[in-house]
């Protein structure tokens, strides 16, 4: 790694006349309407169109969060924020996301092209028509920014810290959780996806739920929206901030939403360099060039504005991201250029039926995520991940292989057909919580021996145990009970390991009667717990704090495996996997805990466990006991709540605050019409000063949904200003 200081400059720019004169003819063709609970319904002549109007959209509800997303997709956070982001950037470099997005917008099929175009274009339009927006960093954006592609981490396949250091020095780093609460936010990023058939509901209609975990602040976050054009568009869902397409959804016909999943889309390779020329890596029984090049990173240094420049190194199977003993390790990803992620996601928000639902996911550009799906039709339906390399399985894939092996190398990839999936089971329900898809539908689930490892290697977790005790039960469920199931505050883990805390507690104090006196009446209020969350209850503070203590210990011996990452099989299971003495001295930790904080260890969930909304205006706020908060009962996700909220304390402060959990939530029934209600964990809007800051907060806090207004009708009935870009 080779660094140099160099001077920085900003060049600003300016739209030409004649691409106001084009934005102000687009403007008129958008039409924005916004409901009583601030979400944009947006009407054009053309696809391009409402892309312009949900663009603007995000920009008025929240351009500080726009901008910022743009400046850490580029690579430039640096020099907003000086040395904290040079890994992260140069990160950017490494995988040659800049390079990438304008070489793919030069290939790109024209109408990805128009999309981009109009996107750039709105934004650039919003900044003309709001000249005291501030800009921090970006003066003009460009249609390529929307086709920027993510970059990739190695730990999923068991690359530690330590060997990311060992290739980069520490310069490239990426933090590590420093205890339960950042490990616990960092575990919260994944999703709840139910599917009903017609069979289970009392409607005799499909039903589905959207229900993504993601973080509440920063970057990925969810923005709910409902776009209708005159060439047939007629979808509304969540976007991620920054994009224009709709990522889990529904229109007239079909609805589906994604979860995070361990099909293996990537993978990780032990490259051996020649000692005597490091440009030249062993493949078969001969030697092949890597490819070097050098990038910037420009950062808002010590010393003032600076220049780093880096040395990089990729193999044919991709970049250079860690070093194990003498080999380099690279990484490699199947998943599709941007525009072909695009052309799929806007082939499945026009799907009209099953049929044509497949044919957009047999694209294959998507990569990890499984689908669920649902249609006015009665079908139902789920895929694990999409895109899947074609490998041999005498190989471990789950962990690096040895890519001078020409044995290693992907052979194509695999059908849509050939994937874990179902469709129609006969027992009238899918789900999946990030959780093993061969129990995803009960007795109809696909069995596990019929695919590789690499397909699907997830275990159960205590959410889709929930969700399928739900599920299991007789009779059929109506649209309100659904509304109801998918907020369910009982918890499977205290359920099933409680007992065994206790149990464990009666055996220790038989041998030591002291415990007694520290822990009787916690034990006692204890043993008469439903296992139920609410924000009165006394016995969820113990669990929960039980929970971080044992979180922690998870996390510890985590660290003591091949694996640097959380390790799941800790968090599952009937049986407990901690030792009797480790579950009752967490238990002993959590009351000292209590009593060291709030002066007590009997104190009710929704006195701690706060939903409070930050600003983010150039610098993020800090959570303040003194300022508005709400009470709020749900837990971390992986004591199985399938509403899940992971909080963490705020600086100096006693109470915990939500960082993370249900973001955009959707319940959706296909029937002649469509019925669907909706909630975002705050509003639509993240300016104080709006009506739709905080007002979805209180709705959310107690696991309740709004109206998702779909026709025309209705949301002009419901509409609180009408307007074209430019004008309001």
């Amino acid at each position: 790694m080779i660094l140099f200081l160099l001077p920085l400059q900003l060049v600003s720019q300016k739209l030409s006349e004649e691409e106001i004169k084009q934005s102000e003819k687009r403007a008129k063709n958008v039409t924005i309407i916004r409901d009583n609970w601030g979400v944009p319904h947006i009407y054009g002549k053309t696809d391009a169109d409402v892309v312009f109007g949900i663009m603007y959209a995000q920009c008025e509800d929240n351009f500080w969060q726009l901008e910022e997303t743009y400046i850490r997709g580029l690579g430039r956070a640096g020099e907003l924020y000086g040395e904290k982001e040079l890994e992260a950037d140069a990160e950017v470099r490494l995988f040659e996301c800049v390079k990438n997005a304008k070489e793919t917008y030069a290939k790109a099929d024209p109408f990805v092209k128009d999309l981009c175009n109009a996107g750039a274009a709105s934004i650039n339009y919003y900044l003309y028509t709001h000249n005291s927006v501030n800009r921090r960093l970006l003066q003009v954006y460009e249609p390529w920014f929307f086709l920027l592609p993510e970059t990739l981490s190695a730990r999923s396949h068991g690359v530690t810290g330590a060997e990311v250091r060992n290739a980069f020095d520490g310069a490239m780093l990426k933090s590590q959780p420093e205890g339960p609460y950042e490990l616990l936010q960092q575990n919260e990023s994944g999703s709840n996806t139910f599917a009903l058939a017609p069979s289970k509901t009392k409607s005799g209609h499909s039903m589905l739920l959207i229900n993504p975990h993601v973080n509440l602040f920063g970057l990925g976050q969810r923005y709910e929206a409902h776009l209708v054009s005159e060439e047939g568009l007629n979808v509304s869902g969540f976007a991620m901030f920054g994009t224009f397409y709709i990522w889990s959804g529904f229109n007239q016909y079909t609805g589906w939403s994604h979860t995070n999943s361990a099909a293996d889309f990537q993978d990780v390779y032990l490259e051996y360099f020649d000692p005597s020329d490091t440009t030249l890596y062993k493949y078969g029984d001969k030697y092949k060039k890597a490819v070097t090049w050098y990038d910037t990173v420009k950062i808002n240094g010590t010393n003032g504005k600076e220049n780093k420049v880096f040395l990089y190194r990729k193999t044919h199977h991709g970049p250079i991201v860690a070093k194990r003993d003498s080999a380099y390790v690279t990484i490699k990803n199947v998943t599709a250029s941007q525009d072909k992620y695009i052309l799929q996601c806007w082939k499945m928000m026009g799907s009209k039926n099953l049929q044509t639902f497949t044919a957009a996911m047999n694209d294959r550009a998507l990569g990890y995520p499984t689908t669920s799906y649902a249609d006015k039709f009665g079908n139902i339906a789920y895929w694990h991940g999409d895109a899947i390399p074609k490998r041999n399985t005498k190989f471990n894939w789950l962990l690096p292989v040895d890519g001078s092996d020409p044995g290693t190398e992907w052979k194509g990839i695999h059908d849509l057909k050939d994937i874990v999936q179902i469709v129609n089971p006969a027992n009238g329900w899918i789900v999946n919580c990030n959780s093993t898809p061969f129990l995803a539908a009960g007795q109809s689930s696909p069995k596990r021996e019929n695919y590789p490892l690499y397909m699907a290697s997830e275990d159960q977790n205590f959410r889709a145990e929930e969700a399928i005790r739900l599920l299991s039960e007789p009779g059929k469920i109506s649209f309100s009970d659904f509304e109801k199931l998918v907020v369910s505050n009982h918890l499977p883990m205290m359920a099933y390991w409680l007992p065994q805390i206790i149990n464990a507690y009666d055996n220790a104090v038989k041998k030591g009667p002291e415990l007694e006196l520290k822990l009787k009446k916690v034990v006692d209020l204890l043993r008469k717990w439903d296992y139920r969350y609410s924000v009165t209850s006394k016995e969820t503070t113990l669990a929960v704090f039980w929970f971080l203590g044992y979180s922690e210990w998870a996390r510890s011996r985590a660290r003591s495996t091949a694996y640097a990452s959380y390790n799941a099989s800790l968090m599952a299971g009937k049986k407990l996997p901690a030792p009797d003495s480790v579950a009752v001295k967490i238990l002993s930790d959590a009351t000292d805990t209590l009593l060291q904080r709030f002066g007590t260890t009997f104190i009710a969930w929704g006195e701690i466990n706060r939903l409070q909304r930050i600003h983010t205006s150039g610098t993020l706020e800090k959570f303040d006991d003194n300022k508005q908060s709400l009470p709020i009962g749900a837990v971390p996700s992986a004591m199985g709540s399938l509403f899940a909220v992971s909080s963490r304390p705020g600086v100096q402060q006693k109470r915990m605050y939500g960082v993370a959990g249900n973001s955009y939530s959707a319940i959706i029934e296909f029937g002649k019409k469509i019925k669907a209600k909706s909630i975002m964990y705050f509003g639509q809007s993240a300016d104080p000063s709006s009506p739709h800051y905080f007002d979805q907060a209180t709705l959310y806090a107690e696991g309740k949904y709004k109206e998702a207004y779909f026709y025309k009708q209705d949301v002009l009935k419901h509409a609180e200003k009408k307007y074209h870009p430019g004008e309001e």
